[in-house]
This record gives structure tokens, C-alpha cells and sequence, in this order.
């Protein structure tokens, strides 16, 4: 009977899970053909019922932003009502990739910097490009593959297998690779040494094991990936972001390569490369700080939690400057 039970509830779920990749796909198929204006007001319609719904973290946000940002709390409260809307919005452009023609995925962006990219690849040893949750950053991977620089995203697996196979198929459609995060050492270091484009986001909590650096005046625990990758291949760090424009093109500015050689090959130099990203990214947030998905919490891990972490010792001996 047990079993029977246990077997009705995970075929329940698996409908479930089914059902939310197949409204997911129909809202990116909407969102590839359907008018803006249409979508901005479903947009304010969604923002209203998030805002007194628990699980949206709309207090947390208020909060994070009036002290990140030094905001009276009416400030933070609109700047998170900004924020929840761009969020969604740019979220919705983002799943429209899956439906894109390449022509139409190629014309949707203009690019900034691109010479810093590369600058970074005339190195023969690969570039790491380094971006947060800000904008529409899914574009960035497919529109680059689309342009000639062969990309392959590290990505965190879904826990639904059907939003996560959809997800798959929508970044792969132009070409783009990806490999699972924490387990694609070998095809990550392959792709390197092949002289391509190695993606990452860094600006989520990387719990215990990370590398802990001043962000936003507050530590924060960021992934050792980027900083240790490079160090190993001599691939630079390019740090990106994307900007919408839905009136005109997408804006893509790439910023100046980050070289590993010009840090000490230690716990030290390893910090002081993350901190130095890690502010691009900061700075990258305060000039348009709707654009970056404040609901994570980005500040959840603090170095008193992780005693025997090597990067504990070095963040206490660190200068408040850094």
C-alpha cells in the first residue's frame, strides 16, 4: 500500500513538473512574437500579487536594498517595486530565446568593448567572462556563439528534469554549450586550451567554501572558480553585463580583461583577483540597481560561519579596502 502511495505521489509531481515546463513554453513562445506594451502590463499586474505573497521576499528585498544602498525605506520600496519589474520583464525576454531565428537573436544587440574580448582571446589561452544575475545575461552566451566565439556556459541544474531539459534545449539553440556546475572540470579546462569562451556568474552565495570578499561594503562569500580556472590556464576574466533596450538594441558592455599575471599565485592573490571582479560587478549594479535580482541572498554566508576556511583567515587579515 506504501508503495502504491509512494509511487501516485511521484507520479503526481512528475505531472506537475510537466505542466510548469509546458506553461513555460508557452510563455516564451507569447514572449518571442508578443507586443511589449502587452507584456509590460502583465508585468505591473504580476508585480501587485508578488508584493503581498510571502514567498517573494519582497520585505527581505526592501530591507537589502535601503542598506546596501543607503535608501530611506519609501526609496527601497519603490526601487524593489523597479526591481521586481525588470526582473520579470527581462526574464521574459530571456525565455523568448528558445524562439529566436539567429538573424533575429544577432540584431537584437549592440556591442561595447568588444575589442576587450578580444584582446583577452589574442592570448591563445581562452577567456573566462564573468557576469551576475543583472539585465538579460542569457542573451550574452548564444549571441556571442552566433558571432563566432565558440561559448560554454556553467549552469546549475534545475530540480524539475522538464524546466531543466527546456532550459538545455533554449541555450543550446544558437549553438552555445554548457556543462553542470562543480562537474565539468575536464570539458571547462578542454574548452580553454581550445582557445574558447568559458561563462560563469558570480555574484550568488557560495555558502562555506568560498572565497570571501567586500560587496556592497559587507562580506560576501563568491565562488573560488573564476580566480583558481584562471590562475591554472592563464585564461583572463573579461567581466560583462547586458543592458536592456526594448525601444532600440540590447546594450552589451565588455570591460577591460582581467589577467591573472598580475596577481601572486596564493590564497591572497586569488582574493584580491575575486574582490577586483567582484567590484566591476558592484559598480556595474550601482548605476542601474533595478537591473540585478536583489532577492537572492547574496550576504546569507558570513566568514564567522566558516571557521576552517583558509579564505576566513586571509578576509580577517584583509584591509576594509580591499
Amino acid at each position: 500500500m506504501q508503495i502504491e502511495q509512494g509511487k501516485t505521489k511521484l507520479d503526481f509531481k512528475d505531472k506537475l513538473n510537466k505542466f510548469q515546463a509546458f506553461l513555460l513554453d508557452k510563455i516564451a513562445r507569447k514572449c518571442a512574437r508578443g507586443r511589449f506594451l502587452r507584456k509590460k502590463a502583465f508585468v505591473k499586474f504580476l508585480v501587485r500579487f508578488l508584493k503581498i505573497m510571502p514567498f517573494s521576499r519582497w520585505a527581505y528585498t526592501v530591507d537589502s536594498i535601503a542598506r546596501h544602498l543607503k535608501l530611506s525605506m519609501p526609496e527601497a520600496e519603490k526601487l524593489t517595486s523597479d526591481s521586481f519589474e525588470s526582473f520579470i520583464t527581462n526574464a521574459f525576454e530571456m525565455s523568448s530565446l528558445k524562439y529566436l531565428t539567429h538573424d533575429e537573436l544577432a540584431n537584437k544587440l549592440q556591442v561595447n568593448g568588444l575589442n576587450n574580448l578580444e584582446a583577452a582571446l589574442a592570448q591563445k589561452k581562452g577567456a573566462i567572462i564573468v557576469s551576475a544575475h543583472f539585465g538579460l545575461w542569457e542573451f550574452v552566451p548564444p549571441w556571442l556563439t552566433l558571432k563566432g566565439f565558440q561559448t560554454t556556459t556553467v549552469v546549475r541544474r534545475q530540480n524539475n528534469k522538464h524546466i531543466d531539459a527546456w532550459f538545455e534545449e533554449m541555450r543550446q539553440k544558437h549553438g552555445g554549450k554548457t556543462t553542470d556546475s562543480g562537474f565539468g572540470i575536464r570539458e571547462i579546462l578542454r574548452a580553454l586550451k581550445k582557445g574558447e569562451i568559458l561563462a560563469l556568474m558570480v555574484d550568488q552565495d557560495n555558502g562555506k567554501a568560498g572565497i570571501f570578499v567586500k560587496f556592497f561594503d559587507e562580506w560576501a562569500s563568491a565562488p573560488t572558480g573564476p580566480a583558481i580556472i584562471s590562475m591554472k590556464t592563464g585564461a583572463p576574466v573579461v567581466p560583462l553585463a547586458l543592458y536592456p533596450d526594448y525601444e532600440n538594441k540590447h546594450r552589451l558592455e565588455i570591460f577591460e580583461p582581467i589577467y591573472p599575471k598580475s596577481y601572486t599565485d596564493d590564497f591572497a592573490g586569488q582574493q584580491k583577483f575575486t574582490q577586483d571582479y567582484t567590484k566591476i560587478i558592484e559598480d556595474m549594479i550601482k548605476q542601474d540597481p533595478k537591473l540585478w535580482f536583489w532577492v537572492h541572498k547574496r550576504w546569507k554566508t558570513k566568514p564567522s560561519d566558516a571557521p576552517n576556511n583558509p579564505w576566513l583567515i586571509k578576509s580577517e587579515m584583509a584591509d576594509e579596502n580591499i
